[in-house]
């Protein structure tokens, strides 16, 4: 199986062709250190010249709230779907992954919602309304939270280092109102894992592809403080506004018994593999 993952420079992109590369070649597309130059914000023909058997799209603009970034998220993530999809066509691949969101779920009334969760949801509707049409197989995957051990996902999960950083630091962890919520985080090593099986079995569909498991924000800071040895130090400061419940993310158990692998990596193993990696490095 010869497959072209689309997100040179992407945290998500670089795992999962790491772990595709035991299926067989692996070549990555992006506007930056890429086999194949490839820009979604751009909809001129790229040129391929090669073939292959599965395309993962695993790139993505998170937006923001000014004009600018509504149209740049609009263009990159649903417009750009569609370039990533003729590509797909172009390289004769029968089997298209796109990486979504949970936020694609997400309705106007919804805490974050904005223009990342409608651009990809929008993603999400062109890139099945193409492949319908040209008889591309396709799996969108709606994936959760995604970390790694390395803080290279910092930026879009700033909570969960923050957490880490202060529980090895051993010091308070502040969290804002009296509301506990939960969360799904989602190892980006098991996101890997089950693109590789998803393309590997050429699973199609529509997946919810989150941990099995939903911790409260304290479960997971007490995660924190046990993973680096540290004494449990949580307080909740209910003078500050709530941080918010999220919609219901249901996992995809049948996903996961169809391709005979279930997330492994546990929010207290994540913080585990965060330290051994900071000792490495300290």
């Amino acid at each position: 199986m010869k497959s072209l993952v689309i997100g040179s420079t992407s945290t998500l992109g670089k795992a999962i062709a790491q772990a595709l590369t035991r299926h067989g070649p692996v070549q990555l597309a992006g506007r930056r250190e890429a086999d194949i130059v490839f820009d979604l914000s751009r909809l001129d023909r790229p040129v391929c010249g090669q073939s292959f058997d599965v395309v993962v799209h695993a790139a993505a603009d998170f937006g923001g709230t000014e004009p600018d970034d509504l149209v740049r998220a609009e263009q990159v993530n649903s417009v750009g779907a569609l370039a990533a999809c003729r590509l797909a066509e172009q390289c004769g691949a029968r089997h298209f992954i796109l990486l979504s969101s949970r936020w694609a779920a997400h309705q106007a009334q919804d805490p974050y919602y904005g223009i990342y969760a409608l651009s990809k949801r929008h993603a999400e509707e062109v890139v099945s309304l193409y492949c319908q049409s040209r008889g591309l197989a396709l799996t969108i995957l709606r994936i959760s939270q995604v970390y790694d051990s390395q803080a290279q996902c910092r930026i879009h999960q700033p909570l969960l280092y923050a957490i880490a950083d202060s529980a090895a630091a051993g010091n308070t962890v502040k969290l804002y109102g009296s509301n506990d919520p939960r969360r799904n985080y989602l190892h980006v090593d098991d996101l890997a894992e089950i693109c590789a099986r998803v393309a590997e079995q050429r699973v199609e569909g529509l997946h919810n592809c989150g941990h099995p498991e939903d911790p409260r924000l304290s479960q997971i800071a007490r995660a924190a403080f046990e993973a680096f040895g540290q004494p449990v130090d949580v307080q909740f400061l209910p003078d500050r506004a709530d941080i918010p419940d999220l919609p219901m993310f249901a996992c995809a158990h049948a996903l996961f018994e169809r391709i005979g692998y279930a997330p492994k990596v546990d929010i207290r193993r994540g913080f585990e593999l965060m330290r051994a990696q900071r000792g490495m490095h300290g």
